[in-house]
This record gives structure tokens, sequence and C-alpha cells, in this order.
């Protein structure tokens, strides 16, 4: 009986994947219809969508995203992020001296302080080492498909067809994370067109090869976001006394310092550029906080997480101490 009964399951999840996979190419036909009232060419998307299976290790990882535990330890996770004698902050450096005559133009263009330029590069693909292997057409057609989050993902895909369709990128390097972020700077597709920046004036956005386009293409993000030329993402500070208040309203130097703040290194808090800050939490145990810069928000447009910040913090804070 109990062989039965396994015998059954199977056959029944066998069923229900052969009419997933069914339902799925019905619905191609259908999204190249709605494609075409954005100024895709059906046949264009029917013939790019072809070959597209789901991608159900797509529909697994958006279903079980990991949400950052407070008890993980910052130390521990940050010495594995930074790498082995770090690595990580010893590219930076390297990659700031080796692209340096182009980090000065664009800084100049753009008005965007080259060592956020050179720190987001390493945060998001180190220095375009790691851009994701995930098929970014697969990705979105699955997501789409999913439902989860439908519209947002139908206009990525949208914008995804249309780069293709435009030859700002080729099919086989149209690769990315599994969610599509893509790219040396992990922009997803509807970003590209918004904010990515033909630097080099050879008609295409194209931040998978050529840096100008790539390093410029963040400094346009910024701009539009707000970034201030010279002015700091924040401080990373410490609390032995294991502050707990709030941190919501602005405080000076000394009244941070009466709260227990200390800098990294254990000195008290300098101020030396700021008279009054509002501070920012950390998600990790054992986690310093941080006193928020003039371009703490405009940072946070790019990705909305404090320990995003710290990453470029500690990166930005070690290139211009060079």
């Amino acid at each position: 009986m109990k062989k039965l009964i396994l015998t059954f399951l199977t056959l029944y999840s066998l069923c229900l994947s052969i009419t997933f996979a069914a339902t799925f190419e019905q619905w191609k036909k259908s999204y190249a219809k709605e494609a075409s009232k954005r100024g895709i060419p059906s046949s264009f998307t029917l013939k790019v969508l072809k070959d597209v299976k789901l991608d159900q290790t797509v529909i697994d990882k958006d279903r079980n995203q990991v949400i950052l535990s407070e008890t993980k330890d910052y130390n521990e996770f940050m010495k594995r992020w930074l790498r082995d004698d770090n690595e990580r902050i010893k590219r930076a450096k390297l990659e700031y001296e080796r692209n340096l005559p182009l980090l000065e133009k664009v800084e100049k263009r753009f008005g965007v302080d080259k060592e956020v330029i050179i720190s987001l590069w390493g945060v998001e693909t180190y220095f375009g080492e790691i851009m994701g292997d995930y098929d970014v057409i697969t990705s979105l057609a699955t997501l789409v498909y999913d439902g989860r989050r439908r519209r947002f993902y139908t206009t990525q895909l949208n914008a995804a067809l249309r780069l293709l369709y435009k030859g700002h990128v080729k099919r086989e390097s149209f690769k990315g994370s599994w969610a599509g972020a893509t790219g040396q700077c992990q922009f997803m597709p509807s970003n590209i067109p918004a904010y990515g920046y033909d630097f080099n004036k050879d008609g295409k956005i194209d931040i998978w090869n050529s840096k100008e386009d790539i390093f410029a293409s963040i400094a346009n993000f910024l701009k539009k976001a707000g970034w201030k030329k010279g002015l700091s993402i924040g401080q990373l500070v410490i609390n032995e006394q294991g502050y707990d208040g709030k941190l919501s309203r602005y405080r000076s130097p000394k009244e941070y310092q009466s709260l227990g703040f200390k800098e990294l290194d254990g000195s008290k808090i300098t101020g030396e550029n700021w008279r009054a800050r509002k501070g920012s939490k950390i998600p990790l145990k054992n986690s310093p906080y941080i006193l928020m810069g003039s371009n703490y928000k405009p940072l946070l447009n790019w990705n909305n997480s404090s320990l995003f910040a710290a990453f470029n913090i500690l990166i930005t804070d070690e290139l211009q101490q060079n």
C-alpha cells in the first residue's frame, strides 16, 4: 500500500510538472502579444523565449530568500566578506590606482567621488569577477510566470528584451543573479536605460564589458540619487555599553560620547566634518553603529541596507586615506 501511495504521488507530481510546463508555453504566446504593445515585436520575443524552460531553482530562491539574522556575528561575517588578509580592500586599492585616469574623468563629469565608484564595483561583483551565471531572460520569464511579483518582473523582462532588441547586450553575455540583476554594477534591466551611460560613445550602454560605461553608470545612478561630492556616507562607531535607545534624532559628537559611543579604535568621536548626525544600527550581533553622513540616503537608493552602507564606508574610507 505504501509503495502504491508513493507511486501515485510521483505520477501526480510528474503530471503537475508537465501541466505547468505546457501552460508556460501558452504563457509565452500571450506575453509576446503584450510585449508587442511595449515596442518589442512578437516575432522577436517568441524567438528569444523559444528554448527557455522554467527554472525551479529561481522559484526556490525567490521563496526562500535569506534574511540577515541578529544571531550572526558581524565580525565573523565581515572577515569572510573582506576575504583572507583583507583581500577585498587590497584589491580595491589596486583597481583604484590602475583606473585612476578614467575615474578622474568620470568624477569630473558627474560630480561623484571616484572612491565610491570603485567601492560599489567591488561590493557588487568583486570588481567584475562575480556577475552571476543565471540566464537573465530565463530567470525573469520564470519569475513573471510564477507570479509572486508579476508586475515588477514583467517590467524587468520587457526591459531585458528591449536591451537585446536594441543590441546593447548579446544573449550569451546576458547573465546575472537569479533575480535578474546584471552586469558589473548589477543593475536590474529597467535601471539600465534609466541610469546606464554610454561614456565611450559607441552607441551601446555596455555594463558587462566596458569600464567606461560601468563607472559612468554607477556615477550617473548616484548623481540622480542626490550624491554630493566630497561629503561622507557615514562613520562606523562602537558602543561597549550596549546602547539600545533611539538613534532617530540628530546628536552632536559630544552627545554621542556621553552615551558611550566611540570610534572603532576606542578613541573619542571627533566629528571633524560634521556637527550633528542621526544613527543607524546594523542587524548583526556585535555590529558597530553608523552615524549617517549626507550621502547615506543617496547610497541606500542603490541598496536599502545598513550593512551595505557599512561595506562601502569601509572601502571608501580606506581609499580616501590612501
